[in-house]
């Protein structure tokens, strides 16, 4: 039965669930990507297809999560501490986001055609998770929950 296993990459991870709840603990993402060399992007993982994933709370307890339910997760922006695959490509625009009641502030890559540049463009990317890249954290951010999202550089 192995041979049907997905080698994964355990990441560290706070939730914060549209309940208001915040779980802490470790997700797994496929160990290579099909679009690219090495591990899964964060935001290529929770944007992809499967709702329900696997979530090991920090007491050992492993729960099924529904990413419907989740408003924000955090993960390490580098997993291994030097795989430039996971840096912020630019152009890059500084932004606070406002999503159920909590605010996230840091960078946004803007990875579009030189005229879809906008922030407005990128927010309106057909993905459910924005990214938001803040110190040393990914901050995967449910678009549908977001209130405002204000641009600190000109645009």
């Amino acid at each position: 039965m192995d041979e049907f296993k997905v080698p994964t990459v355990q990441l560290a991870t706070e939730l914060h669930c549209v309940d208001g709840s915040v779980l802490r603990g470790r997700v797994f993402m496929p160990a290579l990507s099909a679009v690219h060399s090495g591990p899964m992007l964060p935001q290529e993982w929770v944007n992809s297809p499967p709702v329900f994933f696997p979530f090991r709370q920090d007491d050992g307890t492993t729960i099924l999560l529904n990413k419907h339910q989740v408003l924000a997760m955090s993960v390490a922006a580098r997993p291994d501490g030097d795989d430039q695959a996971w840096a912020p490509a630019a152009p890059v625009r500084r932004a606070t986001v406002e999503a159920g009641g909590k605010r996230f502030e840091g960078d946004l890559a803007i990875d579009m055609p030189e005229h879809q540049r906008r922030l407005v463009d990128y927010l309106n990317r057909p993905e459910p998770f924005l990214c938001l890249v803040s110190g040393e954290n990914h901050l995967l951010i449910r678009k549908a929950l977001i209130a405002r999202v204000v641009g600190t550089e000109e645009e």
